[in-house]
């Protein structure tokens, strides 16, 4: 009978391990559904980031653009053009009421030497001196 009696208490303590201990396939059905929406959820959020990243690189990229549009377009290049009237020579010899060494006055009313004269420099003679 001790036999019998050891027989039946092992046979119900693997039957009991092999039934009732692990969760039924619809539970792990269910397991493996939540794990994947929580991957999927993951992947999902990781994508919105980047793409958030992405507008916004876009964003300040288009933002400098227009800043250096702006700024092209609101520096201008003023080019100012002088106008002269031909001086009337006086009887002085100057032109137009000016002094003599002015800059605007031909190079014969500064004394005859002009700058390019004056500025040219000496050639060597073959005498060696």
């Amino acid at each position: 009978m001790k036999k019998v009696l050891l027989f039946s208490v092992v046979g119900g303590m693997i039957a009991l391990a092999s039934c009732g201990g692990g969760p039924s396939a619809e539970e792990k059905a269910a397991a493996e559904q939540a794990k994947m929406d929580s991957i999927q959820a993951a992947e999902q959020a990781k994508l919105d980031e980047m793409a958030a990243e992405a507008a916004a690189a876009e964003a300040a990229a288009y933002e400098a653009g227009q800043a250096a549009a702006t700024e092209t377009t609101t520096t201008t290049t003023t080019t100012i053009v002088k106008e002269e009237t031909p001086a009337k020579t006086t009887s002085s010899g100057t032109k137009g009421g000016k002094a003599a060494d002015d800059k605007s006055a031909p190079a014969a009313t500064k004394g005859g030497n002009s700058a390019t004269e004056q500025a040219a420099p000496q050639k060597a003679t073959k005498g060696g001196h």
